[in-house]
Protein backbone atom coordinates (compact mmCIF):
# COMPACT_ATOMS: atom_id res chain seq x y z
CA UNK A 1 0.00 0.00 0.00
CA UNK A 2 2.93 2.35 0.60
CA UNK A 3 3.85 1.97 -3.05
CA UNK A 4 0.74 4.01 -3.96
CA UNK A 5 2.04 7.32 -2.44
CA UNK A 6 5.42 6.64 -4.07
CA UNK A 7 3.72 5.91 -7.40
CA UNK A 8 2.20 9.42 -7.29
CA UNK A 9 5.73 10.84 -7.41
CA UNK A 10 6.62 8.63 -10.38
CA UNK A 11 3.58 9.97 -12.26
CA UNK A 12 4.67 13.53 -11.46
CA UNK A 13 8.21 12.88 -12.65
CA UNK A 14 7.09 11.29 -15.92
CA UNK A 15 4.76 14.22 -16.61
CA UNK A 16 7.34 16.94 -15.98
CA UNK A 17 10.81 15.52 -16.63
CA UNK A 18 13.20 17.53 -18.78
CA UNK A 19 16.81 17.06 -19.80
CA UNK A 20 19.53 19.51 -18.79
CA UNK A 21 19.69 22.61 -16.65
CA UNK A 22 17.13 25.38 -17.13
CA UNK A 23 18.86 28.73 -17.65
CA UNK A 24 17.66 32.28 -17.09
CA UNK A 25 19.07 35.78 -16.74
CA UNK A 26 18.21 36.12 -13.04
CA UNK A 27 16.48 34.39 -10.14
CA UNK A 28 13.53 36.75 -10.57
CA UNK A 29 13.10 35.68 -14.18
CA UNK A 30 13.21 32.04 -13.12
CA UNK A 31 10.48 32.73 -10.54
CA UNK A 32 8.22 34.67 -12.91
CA UNK A 33 8.69 32.10 -15.67
CA UNK A 34 7.94 28.94 -13.72
CA UNK A 35 5.92 29.98 -10.63
CA UNK A 36 2.71 30.70 -12.56
CA UNK A 37 2.87 27.59 -14.74
CA UNK A 38 0.56 24.61 -14.48
CA UNK A 39 3.56 22.48 -13.46
CA UNK A 40 3.68 24.29 -10.12
CA UNK A 41 0.04 23.47 -9.37
CA UNK A 42 0.52 19.92 -10.61
CA UNK A 43 3.56 19.37 -8.39
CA UNK A 44 1.75 20.64 -5.30
CA UNK A 45 -1.35 18.60 -6.11
CA UNK A 46 0.50 15.30 -6.50
CA UNK A 47 2.43 15.81 -3.27
CA UNK A 48 -0.76 16.67 -1.37
CA UNK A 49 -2.50 13.58 -2.76
CA UNK A 50 0.51 11.43 -1.87
CA UNK A 51 0.53 12.85 1.68
CA UNK A 52 -3.21 12.20 2.09
CA UNK A 53 -2.96 8.58 0.98
CA UNK A 54 0.04 8.08 3.24
CA UNK A 55 -1.86 9.57 6.20
CA UNK A 56 -4.79 7.20 5.64
CA UNK A 57 -2.45 4.21 5.49
CA UNK A 58 -0.57 5.38 8.58
CA UNK A 59 -3.73 6.00 10.64
CA UNK A 60 -5.27 2.71 9.52
CA UNK A 61 -2.16 0.77 10.57
CA UNK A 62 -2.00 2.18 14.11
CA UNK A 63 -3.03 0.12 17.13
CA UNK A 64 -6.00 0.98 19.33
CA UNK A 65 -3.66 2.15 22.08
CA UNK A 66 -2.30 4.88 19.82
CA UNK A 67 -5.67 6.72 20.01
CA UNK A 68 -5.54 7.63 16.33
CA UNK A 69 -9.06 6.57 15.35
CA UNK A 70 -11.05 9.38 13.76
CA UNK A 71 -14.00 8.60 16.05
CA UNK A 72 -13.57 7.71 19.72
CA UNK A 73 -15.93 7.06 22.62
CA UNK A 74 -16.13 9.90 25.13
CA UNK A 75 -15.34 8.51 28.61
CA UNK A 76 -17.62 11.08 30.29
CA UNK A 77 -20.82 10.66 28.27
CA UNK A 78 -20.13 7.31 26.54
CA UNK A 79 -21.00 8.66 23.08
CA UNK A 80 -18.94 8.82 19.85
CA UNK A 81 -17.01 12.05 19.41
CA UNK A 82 -14.56 13.34 16.83
CA UNK A 83 -10.88 12.73 17.56
CA UNK A 84 -8.61 15.67 16.68
CA UNK A 85 -5.36 13.70 16.73
CA UNK A 86 -5.67 12.15 13.25
CA UNK A 87 -6.93 15.50 11.93
CA UNK A 88 -3.76 17.19 13.10
CA UNK A 89 -1.58 14.38 11.73
CA UNK A 90 -3.16 14.75 8.29
CA UNK A 91 -2.72 18.54 8.36
CA UNK A 92 0.91 18.10 9.44
CA UNK A 93 1.58 15.85 6.45
CA UNK A 94 -0.14 18.39 4.20
CA UNK A 95 2.21 21.10 5.52
CA UNK A 96 5.11 18.76 4.82
CA UNK A 97 3.82 18.19 1.28
CA UNK A 98 3.78 21.96 0.65
CA UNK A 99 7.36 22.25 1.88
CA UNK A 100 8.41 19.29 -0.27
CA UNK A 101 6.76 20.90 -3.30
CA UNK A 102 8.84 24.05 -2.79
CA UNK A 103 12.00 21.96 -2.41
CA UNK A 104 11.07 19.97 -5.52
CA UNK A 105 10.58 23.09 -7.64
CA UNK A 106 13.51 25.04 -6.21
CA UNK A 107 15.88 22.09 -6.58
CA UNK A 108 14.52 21.29 -10.06
CA UNK A 109 13.92 17.62 -9.23
CA UNK A 110 12.36 17.18 -12.67
CA UNK A 111 15.76 17.58 -14.34
CA UNK A 112 17.40 14.45 -15.74
CA UNK A 113 21.17 14.68 -16.05
CA UNK A 114 22.20 12.60 -19.06
CA UNK A 115 25.98 12.73 -19.66
CA UNK A 116 26.90 14.15 -23.04
CA UNK A 117 30.18 12.20 -23.24
CA UNK A 118 30.15 8.89 -25.00
CA UNK A 119 31.17 6.15 -22.61
CA UNK A 120 33.87 3.69 -23.58
CA UNK A 121 33.94 0.03 -22.72
CA UNK A 122 37.14 -1.92 -22.16
CA UNK A 123 35.85 -4.75 -24.33
CA UNK A 124 32.72 -5.81 -26.15
CA UNK A 125 30.01 -6.91 -23.77
CA UNK A 126 31.74 -5.41 -20.72
CA UNK A 127 30.06 -2.61 -18.79
CA UNK A 128 31.45 0.85 -19.32
CA UNK A 129 33.93 1.88 -16.65
CA UNK A 130 32.46 5.30 -15.96
CA UNK A 131 28.84 4.16 -15.65
CA UNK A 132 27.71 4.14 -12.01
CA UNK A 133 24.88 1.61 -11.45
CA UNK A 134 21.75 3.01 -9.78
CA UNK A 135 22.26 0.74 -6.74
CA UNK A 136 25.70 2.27 -6.10
CA UNK A 137 24.30 5.77 -6.60
CA UNK A 138 21.58 5.11 -4.02
CA UNK A 139 24.05 3.75 -1.47
CA UNK A 140 26.00 7.00 -1.63
CA UNK A 141 22.87 9.18 -1.51
CA UNK A 142 20.99 7.44 1.33
CA UNK A 143 22.83 9.11 4.26
CA UNK A 144 22.22 12.57 2.79
CA UNK A 145 18.57 11.79 2.04
CA UNK A 146 18.05 10.50 5.58
CA UNK A 147 19.64 13.62 7.08
CA UNK A 148 17.44 15.87 4.93
CA UNK A 149 14.33 13.91 5.96
CA UNK A 150 15.15 14.20 9.68
CA UNK A 151 15.83 17.95 9.46
CA UNK A 152 12.74 18.69 7.38
CA UNK A 153 10.43 16.62 9.58
CA UNK A 154 12.00 18.01 12.77
CA UNK A 155 11.52 21.64 11.75
CA UNK A 156 7.93 21.04 10.69
CA UNK A 157 7.21 19.17 13.94
CA UNK A 158 8.17 22.32 15.85
CA UNK A 159 6.35 24.90 13.70
CA UNK A 160 3.27 22.92 12.61
CA UNK A 161 1.38 23.31 15.95
CA UNK A 162 1.64 27.10 15.55
CA UNK A 163 0.59 27.05 11.89
CA UNK A 164 -2.24 24.62 12.60
CA UNK A 165 -3.63 26.58 15.57
CA UNK A 166 -3.69 29.97 13.83
CA UNK A 167 -4.70 28.94 10.30
CA UNK A 168 -6.53 25.71 9.52
CA UNK A 169 -7.60 24.20 12.84
CA UNK A 170 -11.19 25.45 12.78
CA UNK A 171 -11.66 24.63 9.10
CA UNK A 172 -10.10 21.15 9.39
CA UNK A 173 -12.32 20.34 12.39
CA UNK A 174 -15.52 21.53 10.69
CA UNK A 175 -14.65 19.86 7.37
CA UNK A 176 -13.90 16.50 9.00
CA UNK A 177 -16.98 16.70 11.21
CA UNK A 178 -19.20 17.42 8.21
CA UNK A 179 -18.22 14.13 6.53
CA UNK A 180 -18.04 12.18 9.79
CA UNK A 181 -21.70 12.93 10.53
CA UNK A 182 -22.63 11.02 7.38
CA UNK A 183 -21.41 7.77 8.96
CA UNK A 184 -21.65 8.40 12.71
CA UNK A 185 -24.21 9.96 15.03
CA UNK A 186 -22.21 12.78 16.58
CA UNK A 187 -23.35 15.35 19.15
CA UNK A 188 -25.00 18.47 17.77
CA UNK A 189 -22.40 20.68 19.39
CA UNK A 190 -19.43 21.06 17.06
CA UNK A 191 -17.25 23.22 19.28
CA UNK A 192 -13.49 22.79 19.07
CA UNK A 193 -11.76 21.12 22.02
CA UNK A 194 -10.31 23.63 24.47
CA UNK A 195 -6.86 22.02 24.31
CA UNK A 196 -5.13 21.23 21.02
CA UNK A 197 -3.91 17.71 20.17
CA UNK A 198 -0.28 18.55 20.92
CA UNK A 199 0.53 15.81 23.39
CA UNK A 200 4.13 14.59 23.30
CA UNK A 201 2.97 11.22 21.91
CA UNK A 202 1.26 12.99 18.98
CA UNK A 203 4.35 15.10 18.26
CA UNK A 204 6.49 11.96 18.35
CA UNK A 205 4.21 10.26 15.85
CA UNK A 206 4.17 13.28 13.55
CA UNK A 207 7.97 13.43 13.66
CA UNK A 208 8.45 9.73 12.88
CA UNK A 209 5.75 9.65 10.20
CA UNK A 210 7.18 12.82 8.66
CA UNK A 211 10.64 11.28 8.41
CA UNK A 212 9.23 8.19 6.70
CA UNK A 213 7.13 10.22 4.26
CA UNK A 214 9.93 12.61 3.25
CA UNK A 215 12.27 9.63 2.91
CA UNK A 216 9.69 7.94 0.68
CA UNK A 217 9.51 11.03 -1.53
CA UNK A 218 13.26 11.59 -1.69
CA UNK A 219 14.11 7.95 -2.43
CA UNK A 220 11.42 7.80 -5.12
CA UNK A 221 12.82 10.91 -6.79
CA UNK A 222 16.40 9.68 -6.54
CA UNK A 223 15.55 6.24 -7.94
CA UNK A 224 13.63 7.73 -10.85
CA UNK A 225 16.47 10.12 -11.73
CA UNK A 226 19.09 7.37 -11.47
CA UNK A 227 17.29 4.82 -13.64
CA UNK A 228 15.97 7.22 -16.29
CA UNK A 229 19.47 8.69 -16.82
CA UNK A 230 20.98 5.28 -17.61
CA UNK A 231 22.38 4.72 -21.09
CA UNK A 232 19.99 3.16 -23.65
CA UNK A 233 21.64 -0.27 -23.59
CA UNK A 234 20.30 -3.76 -24.06
CA UNK A 235 22.56 -6.56 -22.86
CA UNK A 236 25.25 -3.86 -22.45
CA UNK A 237 25.01 -2.97 -26.14
CA UNK A 238 23.28 -0.02 -27.90
CA UNK A 239 19.55 -0.55 -28.36
CA UNK A 240 19.99 -0.40 -32.14
CA UNK A 241 22.62 -3.18 -32.14
CA UNK A 242 20.15 -6.00 -32.91
CA UNK A 243 18.08 -3.91 -35.30
CA UNK A 244 18.01 -4.94 -38.97
CA UNK A 245 18.27 -1.26 -39.90
CA UNK A 246 20.37 0.48 -37.19
CA UNK A 247 20.59 3.74 -39.09
CA UNK A 248 16.84 3.84 -39.64
CA UNK A 249 16.21 3.17 -35.93
CA UNK A 250 18.64 5.94 -35.06
CA UNK A 251 16.89 8.43 -37.34
CA UNK A 252 13.51 7.43 -35.91
CA UNK A 253 14.79 8.08 -32.40
CA UNK A 254 16.27 11.44 -33.35
CA UNK A 255 12.89 12.48 -34.77
CA UNK A 256 11.13 11.61 -31.51
CA UNK A 257 8.76 14.16 -30.03
CA UNK A 258 10.12 13.89 -26.48
CA UNK A 259 13.47 15.54 -25.81
CA UNK A 260 14.74 12.71 -23.61
CA UNK A 261 14.19 10.25 -26.47
CA UNK A 262 16.29 12.36 -28.84
CA UNK A 263 18.99 12.78 -26.20
CA UNK A 264 19.20 9.01 -25.67
CA UNK A 265 19.74 8.37 -29.36
CA UNK A 266 22.29 11.18 -29.59
CA UNK A 267 24.32 9.40 -26.95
Amino acid sequence: MLFIPAFMIFILRVAQLHVGIRTSYSSWQTFTTYAARFETIQTTGWYLLSAYLYSEIYIWSQSKGADMNRIKISPKRDIPVLNERPIYLTCFLFFLALVQSVVHLYGDYDRIDMPSKKTKSTSVGQQAQNIVPPSIQMQSKLPRLLAQSVIRAGVMTLVSPIIYSFTVRSFAWSFTRFFARVFWSLPKSGALPAIGPFHWSVLTRTFSSGILLVMLWEVSNALFSAYVAQEPLKNERPITYESKDPNGSLLTGLKGIKLQTRVRFCK
